[in-house]
């Protein structure tokens, strides 16, 4: 009996520390967070330290660092299934460089690139298939810049480009096989002219 005491106490310790409970992290869970901010619930004192909050299963939720309350340095998120949803970098609580999504299958959802919390770059967005979904640039939060558009099966179908947020410039749409069918000129939101090949 006390063989199996001791069997029993030494695989409730193993799976404490496979669920990180022996370790010195602080919960999401257990703060409160406002403008960014993550506090103690017991205080208004800013919370520092290593971050590790856990699903209700077991599984990783987020991990992560806090400094004077505001995310810094690299973090991770996690589906409740244990695959990684989200990785990426905080600068004093903004996103800042690049950025990876994904779903919970484990494909990639989006790739995003920020700097100090704007949008900047080329981002691209996939299908639960792990397809490419569309290509879209930003600059300083704003849409600018190239727009793609293709089918889940990959065949690209619209290409052109965005100015503050609406279409600017030639759009050109292709049918599935890749040929030209149309073009669109765009001035600032305003469709100008259309050609059909």
């Amino acid at each position: 009996m006390r063989h199996f005491s001791f069997v029993f106490a030494f695989a409730i310790f193993l799976f404490s520390i496979n669920l990180g409970l022996l370790e010195n992290f602080i919960s999401l869970n257990d703060l409160l967070r406002e403008n960014r901010i993550y506090y103690f619930k017991d205080n208004k004192d800013p919370v520092s330290g290593p971050v590790k909050t856990f699903w209700n299963n077991g599984y990783v939720e987020n991990t992560g660092t806090l400094l004077d309350g505001l995310k810094v340095e690299d973090w991770e998120y996690f589906h409740d299934n244990g695959k990684l949803r989200a990785k990426g970098s905080y600068i004093k609580g903004k996103k800042n460089g690049n950025w990876l999504t994904f779903f919970n299958n484990g494909n990639m959802r989006s790739q995003e690139v920020y700097v100090e919390g704007v949008n900047s770059g080329v981002w691209k967005f996939y299908y639960q298939s792990g397809n490419i979904r569309t290509e879209e640039e930003y600059k300083n939060n704003n849409l600018e810049g190239i727009w793609r558009f293709y089918l889940e099966s990959g065949e690209l179908i619209e290409s052109g480009y965005q100015k503050n947020g609406v279409r600017d410039g030639v759009l050109e749409i292709f049918d599935k096989s890749g040929d030209l069918i149309k073009k669109e000129t765009w001035a600032m939101g305003i469709l100008k002219e259309v050609e059909l090949y």
